[in-house]
């Protein structure tokens, strides 16, 4: 019986043998092989893996927009080419992505000037387009003036309003804060009704409203000031809906050496005294 036994596994191995070998011998590192490739040197896989997803570039945890071309800081007034490393240290809560030149320079920015920020040789030459229009809310709300707190701030009905695109003089700049804030009171003394034309961005970080100021003669107090020499253009985009034309006032008033221009107040701009520059 035994003998019987042993007869039987002989020829079983026999006829297995060769299916096992051929298995095997066609077992390739990497290669498909079914189920049947068991040798211990080899390891085979069934089928073909799926591909890699693909995957939007980041910057560390930021996801870059598929199509983006240039990078900015809500908070800042330049933009960088998506390939230079200068914008990786914004903040990330404050980053905004454009898709071209155009559309950066359309939001208010300006290209930077770091080395190899400003994006590749053949979009630079791409013109500054006109800033955008039809941005604003239609005008209609009015507000009477309670106080005037500087050169570019009051107080209407209230609520503190800081006039859009300037810049006045700060208080503690010698004189000139003084004569800023003078000729806003004399252009629109307590009691005086204004009304209010917003851009896109409505209030700041000081929570004051952002507006630009009409008299009820149709002058808008903003080129007022800019006319009368006693402030200066300041751009935060996006708020940009007539820099063109505010600058093209200073321009005139710088020319003509008007108001504190005859004396070079602005040698120190207000932002600049601010951050202790001068």
């Amino acid at each position: 019986m035994k003998q019987t036994y042993r007869i039987l596994l002989t020829l079983l191995f026999v006829l297995l043998t060769p299916s096992i070998l051929d298995a095997q011998r066609n077992c390739v590192r990497g290669k498909p092989c079914g189920n049947t490739c068991i040798n211990r040197n080899y390891t085979c896989r069934v089928g073909t893996p799926p591909p890699s997803p693909t995957r939007t570039p980041t910057a560390g945890s930021v996801t870059i927009p598929a199509g983006t071309q240039y990078v900015a800081s809500s908070r800042g007034r330049v933009f960088y080419f998506v390939g230079c490393s200068a914008w990786r240290s914004l903040s990330r809560a404050n980053l905004r992505f454009f898709s071209s030149r155009a559309e950066a320079q359309g939001a208010g920015y300006t290209t930077s000037q770091s080395a190899g920020c400003a994006g590749p040789p053949d979009l630079v030459p791409t013109p500054e387009p006109e800033p955008p229009t039809g941005t604003a809310i239609s005008l209609g709300e009015s507000c009477v003036v309670g106080s005037i707190t500087d050169g570019d701030t009051l107080r209407c009905d209230g609520v503190p309003i800081r006039l859009l695109l300037i810049d006045a003089p700060e208080m503690d700049q010698g004189p000139y804060g003084e004569v800023a804030k003078e000729a806003l009171t004399s252009l629109v003394p307590v009691g005086t009704e204004l009304r209010l034309e917003y851009d896109v961005d409505r209030m700041d970080r000081y929570d004051r409203t952002l507006a630009y100021l009409y008299l009820q003669d149709g002058r808008m107090v903003n080129e007022e000031l800019l006319r009368a020499g006693v402030a200066i253009v300041s751009v935060y985009p996006p708020n940009v809906m007539y820099v063109d034309r505010f600058r093209e006032i200073q321009r005139g008033a710088e020319s003509q050496r008007v108001g504190l221009w005859s004396v070079d107040a602005f040698s120190c701009t207000p932002a600049d005294h601010r951050a202790g520059g001068c």
